[in-house]
């Protein structure tokens, strides 16, 4: 596997590079064996901003679909800050009990489940669509000469992206008590020995739990893309969708919950007074099949998700190429 040798991690980057390429590459494969026609038309839609602006877009190859869900981190050093806070979503959880407004605590004004929404809305052009923060700021914050095809093909870049992130479970969650009153960041505050380059909790669970760490160079190789295919095919096996629970309820908020529950009973109750050691053997092995499942659960929903979209609608009547 291509790795870059140098790691920047960042506070809102959800299971690194590798997993959201294994999330977007099991939602590839099921496409391709239940719907193609979903799949060819998503890539038509990816296809417009790649044409337009090749340097925006330098990541993505011969597999667009896999390759773009890196596309919302990449950006945003370069004109996509705007988008930063939507990559996760806050919910506090007070360890030690008393409420919220003990503490000095505020979530962002704009979350991954306010931004899944907004965007899915305007890909289907529901009512108001175009009245929503995310439209605003998706629209005005476009390179020189992007138009608002470009806009749709860049909104559903982000979709796919952060329906990885918000099943990341520290993308849901903020632990809130006396030692962190503003809030822990998503374990980003929770100091650990540096092991592949994850230095704190939340960078841990990026790498689930150090399996997958770094960036892998974009575009695939041939033996790297066979290599992706690779590990979402030994997922899916290890994690069959009868083991999923629910994946067809396309709800953010629901996606979200599940991820603080998972917050709630193991990513910290497990590990209570650990910051700066170590993680226990135990908790890195259990930590890993309940974050592993977490991408392929993803994958399943990113699937259905792509196939609830509204592909041709979501064009400006300039662009309607796609078949309804």
């Amino acid at each position: 596997m291509s790795i870059a040798a140098s790691v920047l991690v960042n506070e809102a980057n959800a299971w690194w590079g590798t997993g959201h390429l294994i999330v977007a590459r099991i939602a590839n494969e099921l496409l391709l064996k239940e719907s193609p026609t979903t799949l060819s038309k998503a890539e038509s839609v990816l296809a417009i901003l790649e044409n337009s602006d090749p340097s925006y877009t330098k990541a993505e190859g011969e597999h667009p679909f896999v390759e773009c869900t890196t596309f919302a981190d990449d950006i945003k050093f370069k004109g996509g800050a705007y988008q930063s806070g939507w990559h996760f979503i806050d919910q506090p959880y007070l360890d030690q009990g008393g409420k919220i407004s003990d503490f000095n605590f505020t979530a962002d004004s704009h979350n991954v489940t306010e931004a899944l929404s907004a965007l899915t809305s305007w890909m289907n052009k529901e009512d108001g669509y175009q009245n929503t923060y995310e439209y605003e700021q998706v629209t005005t914050h476009g390179l020189k000469n992007h138009t608002l095809a470009d806009s749709v093909s860049t909104a559903l870049r982000l979709i796919i992206h952060y329906t990885g992130d918000i099943h990341q479970p520290l993308h849901g969650t903020a632990r809130v008590d006396n030692d962190y009153p503003n809030g822990d960041r998503g374990g980003n505050s929770f100091p650990l020995p540096s092991l592949e380059n994850a230095k704190n909790l939340h960078a841990a669970w990026d790498s689930v739990l150090y399996e997958f760490t770094g960036y892998e160079t974009l575009p695939f190789s041939e033996s790297d893309w066979a290599l992706n295919g690779d590990h979402a095919k030994t997922l899916m096996e290890r994690y069959p969708e009868s083991t999923l629970g629910d994946v067809t309820t396309l709800s953010p908020t629901l996606w979200a919950q599940e991820s603080f529950e998972i917050s709630e009973s193991f990513v910290y109750a497990e590990i209570t007074g650990h910051e700066g050691e170590a993680l226990p053997q135990d908790y890195i092995v259990d930590g890993k099949k309940i974050a592993e499942t977490q991408i392929v659960k993803a994958g399943y929903r990113l699937a259905n998700l792509m196939k609830s979209l509204k592909f041709a609608q979501a064009m400006p009547k300039e662009e309607l190429f796609l078949q309804a």
